[in-house]
């Protein structure tokens, strides 16, 4: 079987290579690379042989002529991580029936008509999370695809959500809920908007840095404010005991759309995020740093007396017009958001919010840092694909959760298969070099090294 043919090909010739290399003076790097490459080789003649070996276990199977006719062999190449495994197995009809079918893709759960391996397709998506398509289709030289190739397999994934298996719900009395949005350049000459949604329990000084606490985040560039938020609420009745948690902080810049969010989640309290609110008060004040100062600290106590007073110092400072409309744009925003400026004041666990730099952390570095452009699926699934990576989703997990194939045995004769499978690999101590002593070549320590499970690669 595929070890006798390891001990009597694969081997000699790796050896001929490793010494052909070494004499032509090759580096421990291209040596490993070569290992590598045969490594690869040997896996892919080995998952040949195990689909010959279930099919032979069909064949023979006395139930199988009974009801499964042979119709003819195929062969089907199926990409991996390892390179291109050519698989032959024979197509069935049952002959009561009429059905058609390829037993060993059934108990090998081979998606029909699949051309790249679940396994591949993981790495495929992951790698397309942080770079380009091309540069993930580029990235593994031993199974490069198009750029067309990972895209299809980032569409087919679809939509994947990751949600903590939590065995109870967590009993918090505060959470914070922060957003902000990214502009994404669409194929059409639009810019969308990118939103991120990110739910925590707080911060954690680590060093000289603060650590959110068990963060979890949505995005999405196509869908309503609506269905965000209630992704959101799900993941939180899902995650928290809501009867203890008195308090949910919606920390943003005012946006209509995240104010929205209090109209879904419960014992929610609006916040303006101190980066916006500053980036209008330098705008007001225009660089009177002064001015700035005082503006600030009318705002940071909540006082709307005070904060009236120097808006109305910064348009009598003006200069020019353009000054004095930015002061009214200013005061426009900050009335517009006074019962959440106001509530930064009042509670004491408020923290800082960070969204500006997890949109830019999260959303920017794939979807708008480069100049490209985006179809609205395309954005849409990215932006979502990025937040499941973040949230720590295990991308090849959930392929394998939505694969369907229907069985079309019971499933006592396939774990019958199966264990005929494993009988049918050969025995390494059978190996005739393996019984005989005084052998020193390279063969043989290799092969014993491998018998005794000494080689490992």
């Amino acid at each position: 079987m595929i070890v006798r043919e390891i001990y009597e090909k694969i081997i000699p010739e790796i050896e001929k290579d490793i010494t052909d290399g070494l004499l032509n003076g090759l580096g421990f790097s291209e040596l490993a690379t070569k290992v590598h490459d045969w490594v690869n080789k040997i896996g892919l003649r080995i998952l040949e042989q195990i689909v010959k070996d279930a099919d032979k276990a069909f064949v023979d199977s006395a139930e199988r002529r009974r009801h499964w006719q042979i119709v003819r062999k195929d062969t089907r190449a199926v990409l991996t991580a390892m390179g291109q495994v050519n698989i032959t197995r024979n197509y069935y009809r049952h002959k009561k029936t009429d059905e058609y079918a390829y037993l060993v893709d059934k108990v090998l759960k081979l998606a029909a008509y699949d051309r790249v391996d679940e396994g591949l397709k993981a790495d495929l998506i992951l790698k397309a999370s942080g770079m380009s398509y091309s540069r993930a289709g580029r990235s593994n030289r031993h199974a490069e695809v198009s750029r067309q190739t990972v895209m299809k397999c980032i569409r087919e994934a679809g939509t994947l959500v990751h949600l903590p298996e939590n065995s109870k719900k967590k009993q918090v009395s505060v959470l914070y809920v922060e957003a902000d949005e990214d502009h994404v350049a669409h194929q059409d000459g639009q810019s969308r908007h990118a939103k991120l949604v990110y739910v925590h329990e707080g911060a954690k000084r680590n060093s000289k840095r603060c650590e959110l606490q068990n963060v979890h985040y949505f995005a999405s560039t196509s869908i309503d404010a609506e269905s965000l938020w209630r992704e959101v609420l799900d993941y939180i009745e899902g995650t928290y005991d809501l009867e203890y948690v008195e308090r949910i902080y919606i920390a943003g810049d005012g946006a209509r759309w995240i104010k929205a969010g209090h109209n879904y989640l419960p014992k929610s309290i609006s916040i303006l995020d101190a980066y916006h609110r500053n980036k209008y008060v330098r705008k007001a004040a225009s660089g009177d740093d002064i001015q700035m100062r005082r503006l600030l600290d009318a705002l940071r106590v909540g006082d709307k007396t005070a904060t009236a007073k120097e808006l109305k110092a910064c348009y009598e400072k003006a200069e020019d017009e353009g000054h004095r409309e930015r002061v009214l744009e200013v005061k426009k925003y900050l009335y517009d958001n006074w019962k959440s400026i106001e509530n930064a004041t009042k509670y004491p666990d408020i923290i800082g919010c960070s969204a500006e730099g997890h949109v830019s952390h999260v959303l920017s570095e794939r979807l708008s840092s480069r100049p490209m452009g985006w179809s609205i699926i395309g954005s849409d699934q990215m932006s979502r694909l990025r937040a499941f990576v973040f949230n720590g989703g295990n991308i090849y997990t959930a392929l394998k959760r939505q694969q369907k194939i229907e069985p079309i045995m019971t499933k006592k004769k396939e774990e019958s298969i199966r264990k005929w499978m494993v009988k049918s690999f050969e025995n390494l101590g059978n190996i005739p070099i393996l019984q005989m002593s005084g052998r020193s070549s390279r063969t043989y320590l290799t092969l014993r090294a491998i018998q005794h499970g000494g080689l490992l690669y």
